[in-house]
């Protein structure tokens, strides 16, 4: 009897700390372009500057910055990684350069619940 007690309890104490939040929309974060902000403007980025400035910082100029797919982690076709990694940290400093604060998504919080740090 009292090893079927235990049994039971650890049963239920596991179901307990396995179950995960399965609410997906509680991971979906901001778009990539959104985590580069002026700090000096209270999160009121120039949208069009800060495209402008990605593009002079290596962005390729046919990117289309306004699709949520875009990423720096991405790689043109024939681009080796070492490449990629050079141009993505490039752009990075660059835009750090630009006076612009490049946030991690998890300092903007996924969308569902925003830090207010990435708005725009």
């Amino acid at each position: 009897m009292k090893i079927q007690i235990v049994i039971t309890t650890s049963i239920l104490m596991l179901t307990g700390c396995v179950v995960a939040d399965m609410d997906s929309s509680n991971y979906d974060y901001v778009s990539w372009i959104q985590l580069f902000q002026k700090p000096d403007v209270s999160c009121l980025t120039n949208i069009n500057q800060r495209k402008a400035d990605l593009y002079t910082c290596g962005v390729n100029p046919l990117t289309n910055l306004d699709d949520a797919s875009w990423s720096l982690n991405g790689q043109e076709p024939g681009e080796t990684d070492e490449q990629a990694n050079a141009k993505r940290n490039h752009i990075l400093n660059c835009m750090k350069e630009n006076g612009y604060k490049v946030y991690d998504f998890s300092e903007c919080g996924p969308k569902k619940s925003p830090t207010g740090l990435c708005p725009n």
